[in-house]
């Protein structure tokens, strides 16, 4: 087997951690279908110490989470502290905020505010990661903005979402190749397609080329995939979690 770790990002299952109760309850689900690797996002507002101690509790590896921008840039001193609590050095943006991803110029803000807030966690132990979706394939200027946030933000690491590349029109096992030596979690979300429409599915039951992705995982060095399932339609969010973790283990089984 490949040293790669496996996970589960919590957005999927966000409807069931709303509370300390809940957040207990499917961190045993976790624990119980094998899994002990997770993406703390999108769970309800339980205090940082009681996540801290459920984690701890279930033995739980957080390999990543997604935080507010907003208190990257006015509460960082806090929000470290926060991950110190949990062992987790990667403190993640979800997604670009507000319009900002509208114009070359709104970029550009972007980018600078990144840069000082990566140089200020990085001094603390932490790495300031960005996640995708398919927007940063648009272009302005003849630059996609991707390329921008690999080229002018170099302390920023980058949390690479399989389905939002294939959305935005590139190859994302090509794509993941890209971030050599800036990624340590990357998301595998598959694609199906369903009516002529594109679909979420769970991973390894849709279109996505995941052993190509697995392969690129490896060759640049990341340490951990997380399925994530941003809608479960017509299952329960448990049901598509331990499907698509099933399909996660197969898929690395076969590329050892």
């Amino acid at each position: 087997m490949s040293d790669i770790k496996l996970g589960v990002q919590l957005f999927t299952l966000r409807d069931k951690c709303k509370n300390a109760e809940d957040f207990e309850t499917t961190l045993k689900f976790l624990d119980d279908i094998g899994c002990n690797v997770i993406q703390i996002s999108g769970i309800g507002d339980i205090h940082p110490e009681i996540v801290a101690e459920l984690v701890d509790k279930y033995k739980m590896d957080v390999c990543v989470t997604h935080k507010p921008y907003d208190r990257m840039k006015n509460d960082l001193d806090a929000l470290i502290h926060e991950h110190d609590l949990i062992h987790c050095k990667n403190i993640g943006i979800g997604a670009m905020p507000g319009n900002v991803h509208e114009s070359f110029e709104g970029v550009t803000g972007f980018i600078m505010k990144c840069n000082e807030i990566a140089e200020k966690m990085k001094a603390k132990g932490k790495q300031l990661c960005y996640h995708n979706h398919a927007l940063e394939f648009e272009v302005y200027d003849g630059k996609r903005t991707f390329e921008r946030l690999i080229e002018e933000s170099p302390e920023l690491h980058f949390i690479p979402d399989t389905y939002w590349m294939q959305v935005g029109g590139v190859n994302p096992a090509d794509y993941i190749k890209k971030l050599a030596g800036r990624v340590e979690v990357c998301h595998f979300k598959d694609m199906c397609i369903v009516n002529n429409q594109q679909r979420f599915a769970e991973c390894g039951t849709g279109n996505i080329d995941f052993d190509a992705c697995y392969q690129s995982c490896k060759e640049i060095g990341v340490k951990y995939i997380v399925i994530e399932q941003d809608l479960c339609y017509d299952k329960d969010p448990y049901d598509s979690v331990k499907i698509g973790f099933e399909g996660l283990k197969r898929i690395a089984a076969q590329n050892k």
